[in-house]
Parts: C-alpha cells; sequence; structure tokens
C-alpha cells in the first residue's frame, strides 16, 4: 500500500508525555508482541492478531474482536527510523470505501522521558468526527502508557 496523497486533508494532532526513554518507547510502537495489546484497541475488546514487520515497506496487520464486531488495521510502514520517526498507512476494513489515512509519529528527547507526536492525516469526509479521533489516539496513549508500565 502505497503512501497516498489525500487532497485537502483533514488532520488530528495528539501530543503525550511519557516519564520512559525514546528507546523504549519508540520500540514499543513496533514490538510485535505487545502492539496489539494498545494499538487499535479498546478497553473492552480482545487482541486477535497482531503481525508487525517494522521496515520500510512492512506491514502491520491488529484484528480485536470488540463484541460482535471484528475491527481489522491493515497498513504499511514507509519510515522506520529508530528512535525518531515512524510513518505508515492503514485502513480499518468493514463496511464502506475503506479509506486509508497516514500517520506519522515523532518522537523528540526530554528532560526526563520523551515526547510522542502522532499526526493523522485522513479524508476531509472524516472532520466530523476530530473529537472521536482524538480521543481514540489518547485512548492509545493510554493503553501504552500501561503496556510500558
Amino acid at each position: 500500500m502505497e503512501l497516498r496523497k489525500i487532497k485537502n486533508p483533514f488532520v488530528v494532532n495528539v501530543l503525550r508525555n511519557f516519564d520512559e526513554s525514546i528507546e523504549e518507547v519508540f520500540d514499543a510502537w513496533v514490538d510485535p508482541v505487545n502492539v496489539g495489546g494498545w494499538l487499535f484497541s479498546t478497553p473492552e475488546g480482545e487482541n486477535k492478531i497482531s503481525e508487525v514487520d517494522p521496515r520500510d515497506g512492512g506491514e502491520v496487520l491488529i484484528g480485536e474482536q470488540r463484541g460482535d464486531e471484528y475491527a481489522k488495521h491493515i497498513g504499511t510502514y514507509h519510515v522506520i527510523d529508530r528512535p525518531n520517526k515512524i510513518v505508515f498507512n492503514y485502513y480499518y476494513e468493514g463496511e464502506g470505501e475503506n479509506l486509508s489515512s497516514n500517520v506519522s509519529v515523532d518522537f523528540s528527547e526530554e528532560d526526563v522521558g520523551c515526547l510522542v507526536s502522532v499526526t493523522h492525516e485522513m479524508d476531509a469526509i472524516y472532520s466530523e468526527y476530530e473529537e472521536n479521533a482524538k480521543s481514540g489516539w489518547n485512548m492509545i496513549f493510554d493503553g501504552l502508557e500501561k503496556t510500558l508500565k
């Protein structure tokens, strides 16, 4: 899956500080064992599949059972620059058009720990979901914090 050029993108940016080192936090984003427990996961969901090939051009697949719904996120890594940056695109496999969106994750070292900035670029048709998108990324960050502890 190529990095999609999105005309007039709708962009959400979410930041979070972590107490852990920049390397520890970066590595959690590409950890095939634990990433499915927090990335694209919900508190009530059960991870069913986590496949991660953390290299430029590698794929990511995360599937979670959410009650009667099976949520499947499929993507491709375009930049893996440890410990500074990850760029990937993904789409949610479900009903409808399955438009892919682009995600850039930037890591910066702080006096204590690191700062992670997620920039999620998607089609403007999703702009009405801005608060949901921010809430979703904050839920993902919450799950990451629990994983790192």
